[in-house]
């Protein structure tokens, strides 16, 4: 075992008392874009994992291998046999918040805020002087019936101070309407009632910069890691090939390996960006394994996106003709990063047959401009930080959005629907 490992354990042994538990397994995960934690799952004595499921009462803690910040705790059936000196209790926020403090080395109201409370579970979000981040992190406790804290999970990214560069909030309704009615669009959504797609116009979510209003950012450019390229390629070629497309088997790197988790092996860095000419080799292999996969499609694919993941580059293809339905076909396709050819893909389509019954949508009725004026008097505008990838530092921007609203585009009435 490497001494960090080792390390590790024996601490969190320590802090949490688990003198009655035995180490049954630990693994090293990927957790977040380029971090790894150390996964224990410790099991009360006496008890063993029976029909390879652990038995209720098992604590399965993680810690981040750099860090040493406990990044998950988690107990088998919400059975927390665990001394309750050691965790906040549900009615008491001051202890709770002390608590995640302490665990995770960021100050409330500075770097957290709450975002969501109910008797089984709090919910905080990354946050600066109460301005969330965007996307951002999270801090998720849960509670069992008995009060006892069943489950604590911190996610994304967390910032401070010193990667802020304060500024008035000053995005105002002359600036955004006009900007949130460029982007009404027309939707089509699955309705069981009627056993056809319904139409409704909404606005789509953008963030907009606070100092550059004319700046539009949107969220697959943040929420995505630095590697992620937005591509327009219609996949086209001349005559289907004879050759049959053999899927090779993956490895998404699920678990590393000790030697790699410290780093003897270098691994894989999600946040480096993809070089022009690879994307244009990646066209061409791409191309190649859709004439054998799919010889009658061309034309049919269009390349939008692709970013690295877990030791693979990931292409996404989209129909080449655009859609207003919200489920549609589309292909991720798993890239060796050095070959560049396919290695193998995920097909959508099987999962929209269940959809099939659905008749065609109605013949909209509603005029766009006319939709998009009624939604503007819903929109929300948030200020949010993001991140900016050329200064390293988070800027502010206004995140625009009309939530759950709509307009059915064949009788103009204002709806809800599911995001």
């Amino acid at each position: 075992m490497h001494p960090a490992a080792k390390q590790i354990i024996e601490t969190t042994r320590e802090q949490f008392q688990l003198t009655d538990f035995y180490l049954e397994s630990y693994d090293f995960l990927p957790h977040e874009a380029n971090q790894i934690h150390l996964s224990m799952t410790w099991i009360p004595n006496g008890l063993a994992i029976t029909d390879d499921l652990n038995p209720n009462g098992t604590v399965v803690i993680a810690v981040d291998i750099k860090s040493k910040k406990l990044t998950e705790i988690i107990f088998v059936g919400k059975e927390n046999r665990l001394s309750a000196e050691l965790f906040p209790q549900v009615d008491n926020m001051e202890s709770m918040i002390e608590w995640i403090e302490e665990q995770t080395q960021l100050e409330y109201g500075r770097q957290f805020k709450l975002v969501n409370e109910t008797k089984e579970k709090i919910v905080f979000h990354a946050a600066v002087d109460n301005i969330r981040l965007f996307p951002g992190g999270t801090v998720t406790i849960s509670f069992n019936e008995e009060g006892m804290l069943s489950s604590f999970y911190v996610h994304g990214m967390f910032a401070d101070e010193s990667q802020i560069q304060w500024e008035p909030f000053n995005l105002v309704d002359e600036v955004i309407f006009p900007l949130a009615m460029q982007h009404c669009k027309l939707i089509e959504v699955p309705d069981e009632s009627t056993a056809a797609w319904k139409p409704y116009y909404v606005i789509s979510s953008f963030l907009v910069s606070n100092q550059n209003p004319d700046t539009i950012i949107y969220f697959d450019q943040v929420e995505n890691n630095l590697s992620y390229t937005p591509l327009d390629t219609i996949l086209t070629w001349e005559e289907p090939s004879t050759e049959k497309f053999e899927k090779k088997e993956i490895d998404l790197k699920h678990v590393f390996t000790e030697e790699e988790a410290f780093q003897k092996e270098k691994v894989t860095d999600n946040n480096l960006p993809i070089p022009d000419d690879t994307a244009e080799k990646m066209v061409i292999e791409i191309t190649n394994m859709l004439q054998k996969e799919f010889p009658n499609d061309s034309g049919r694919w269009r390349l939008t996106s692709v970013k690295r993941e877990r030791g693979y580059l990931l292409a996404r293809l989209d129909p080449a003709t655009p859609t207003p339905r919200v489920l549609y076909p589309s292909l991720k396709l798993l890239i060796h990063p050095e070959t560049l050819q396919v290695d193998n893909y995920v097909d959508t389509e099987a999962l929209l047959d269940a959809f099939d019954f659905l008749a065609d949508a109605e013949a909209v009725k509603v005029d766009v401009e006319a939709a998009a004026g009624h939604l503007c008097e819903h929109i929300e505008v948030e200020p949010v930080y993001v991140y900016d990838n050329q200064t390293k530092m988070y800027q502010l921007c206004g995140k625009v959005t009309s939530g759950s609203y709509a307009i059915d585009a064949v009788t103009g009435e204002l709806s809800t629907i599911d995001e």
